[in-house]
């Protein structure tokens, strides 16, 4: 049926949008073209066996997340360096939000008792623009992400500080979430965080559990803007362009591995009324 559905008039429009999207990540599509070209390619895929994703092959996802920004469709090596080096000063309306962000998490650090010169460990930085705001306010700050070639550019986060007459206490590591205990100091940290980077994860089970060994007992695991289960179908259109993992989670599942792992405190502050899209704000103490 879902098949049929794809194959039919009701849907034309959404394969050609998806065609041409596929070709250019910078195609313009309306908020309707990108439920028209998502709808299409969830019944294609659907109808293939391929929807909901499934990733059995950690290697080649590895490979896929490191090779994401010289991959985009449309997009040079070049711009893609240039958007990831400017957060979180995009456009308008992205930039608030990302700021937002930044300020919630430094009030979630501050409402569990987690102050500069505290310890941190940040998983999945890309980047590295929050790790490089924690350094500047004072936090010593070790921020891991999967591609070296992320930390090559986020080093020169480093070079500016310092340019400033700076000290951070700022380093970056190229290691996988679901081993990052072997990559840093493993029982040292005081608080560990990822923020909006888990649902990439290959093992996100695994992700929790390397971080716990990460943390100092009594430290703090916080869970920051992950996205909520409806992000699978949602984001599933640019996760086809990027080849990159894009799934979301129940506030649930994720409070359920958490305690499974050891966590023993847990909060919760995301909004209780989410919708089933509202990101995830997780707070849990070893």
């Amino acid at each position: 049926m879902a098949g049929v559905l794809a194959g039919s008039p009701l849907f034309r429009r959404g394969k050609m949008l998806w065609d041409q999207n596929s070709r250019d990540w910078h195609f313009p599509l309306s908020k309707l073209d990108k439920l028209r070209s998502g709808l299409w390619l969830i019944l294609h895929d659907y109808s293939k066996g391929i929807f909901p994703p499934q990733f059995l092959d950690q290697q080649k996802a590895y490979e896929a997340e490191k090779q994401y920004r010289f991959a985009i469709p449309g997009m040079s090596g070049e711009e893609a360096f240039r958007n990831s080096m400017i957060k979180p000063f995009c456009s308008g309306g992205i930039m608030r939000l990302y700021l937002s962000h930044f300020s919630r998490l430094t009030l979630h650090l501050e409402q569990v008792g987690i102050r500069p010169p505290a310890k941190i460990l940040e998983l999945g930085c890309g980047g590295g623009w929050m790790a490089e705001f924690l350094a500047t306010v004072g936090y010593d700050i070790c921020a891991t992400t999967l591609a070296e070639s992320d930390v090559i550019d986020a080093n020169g986060r480093i070079q500016s500080l310092e340019a400033k007459g700076l000290s951070p206490a700022l380093k970056f590591v190229a290691a996988p979430m679901e081993s990052v205990h072997t990559a840093v100091e493993a029982g040292s940290f005081d608080a560990v965080f990822v923020y909006e980077a888990l649902h990439h994860a290959f093992d996100w089970r695994a992700a929790l559990h390397s971080s716990f060994a990460c943390l100092k007992k009594g430290g703090w695991f916080l869970i920051c803007d992950e996205p909520n289960v409806l992000h699978t179908c949602a984001s599933y259109r640019v996760a086809k362009l990027s080849n990159t993992h894009e799934i979301g989670f129940s506030k649930s599942e994720l409070i359920r591995e958490l305690r499974k792992t050891g966590f023993q405190k847990i909060i919760s502050t995301g909004p209780k009324l989410h919708w089933w899209f509202r990101g995830h704000w997780l707070l849990a103490q070893k």
